[in-house]
């Protein structure tokens, strides 16, 4: 075999790959749940909405997603607090617009869901995210 085939037989083989990566899409529920729901039939009335810009809603998007991705799972060992610091619906979010275009991200766990006696720890992070580049700039852990 030539050299100049085996580069094209890897570059085939490379790109192959690609064809085989998971999704980073959202789980939807089956069709009979989704069936079942009834969207209000006034949604997002004023004092009921919290409406967020599409710079926070993309930084704290790219904070979680880094934080948490949708596809990380708990070890198979993992004790009941570790397998509930791995769902995001226990953590709390801030966000603060800097001049300069950054977006920082806190995300911190409410703890004491998944611990009564609070001994969870480093259970949240701290990321600068800039927006208008898609890109984590920085983060503390």
């Amino acid at each position: 075999m030539t050299r100049a085939s085996l580069l094209v037989l890897s570059l085939v083989a490379l790109s192959g790959c690609s064809l085989f990566q998971r999704s980073t899409r959202p789980p939807y529920a089956p069709p009979e749940e989704a069936q079942k729901f009834v969207f209000p039939p006034l949604p997002f009335q004023e004092g009921r909405t919290t409406l967020l810009s599409g710079d926070i809603a993309t930084a704290v998007q790219l904070a979680m997603d880094d934080f948490l991705p949708l596809d990380r799972k708990p070890p198979k060992d993992a004790t009941p607090v570790e397998l509930c610091l791995f769902r995001r619906d226990i953590y709390q979010v801030s966000v603060e617009q800097l001049p300069d275009g950054i977006v920082l991200v806190g995300i911190y766990a409410h703890t004491e869901i998944c611990d009564p006696n609070d001994t969870a720890t480093d259970a949240g992070g701290l990321y600068a995210v800039d927006v208008r580049r898609g890109l984590i700039v920085a983060q503390q852990r």
